[in-house]
């Protein structure tokens, strides 16, 4: 038996540089105070470095950055959102920077409209939920550019 689609989606409306972020809350593990982290020789310049989350080292990447917008925001955020790794990586956890504290918000189906395909590498498209703009991050790139770290 196939597995019922939910009706709903209990999700979160993170604030990034430019248009929000979407995201499932199972995708977000915790959302952490900014903590400079700690920079590594020769890496992308999308990779800020590692944070130290529970005990652990978990590499932090600016998703602003990964799609080459320079803006001075997405060198640093104001928090960090610790995602569990789902998709192309082995790791755990990794981290992108943000700009803000998220709203939970339910996301039902018929509310959702995609607006655009996105060019942008680490964004999939920019949709338009209970009439409100976003963007839903391509998790699987992301994912598999951490993983080449």
């Amino acid at each position: 038996m196939a597995d019922k689609i939910p009706d709903e989606v209990a999700s979160l409306l993170i604030p990034m540089v430019g248009r929000p972020m979407l995201l499932p809350n199972v995708a977000v593990a915790e959302i952490v105070p900014w903590e400079e982290p700690e920079k590594q020789d020769n890496a992308p310049e999308w990779y800020l470095g590692n944070v130290s989350w529970r005990g652990i080292d978990i590499p932090l990447v600016s998703l602003e950055l990964m799609n080459d917008t320079d803006v001075d925001e997405a060198y640093s955020g104001h928090r960090i959102a610790v995602l569990n790794g789902v998709g192309s990586t082995k790791k755990e956890f990794y981290a992108v920077s943000v700009q803000g504290l998220p709203r939970l918000i339910r996301v039902y189906g018929e509310e959702v409209s995609g607006e655009e395909q996105l060019s942008e590498p680490a964004y999939d498209m920019n949709v338009l939920v209970s009439g409100e703009r976003a963007m839903i991050p391509d998790l699987d790139f992301v994912e598999k550019q951490v993983e080449r770290l």
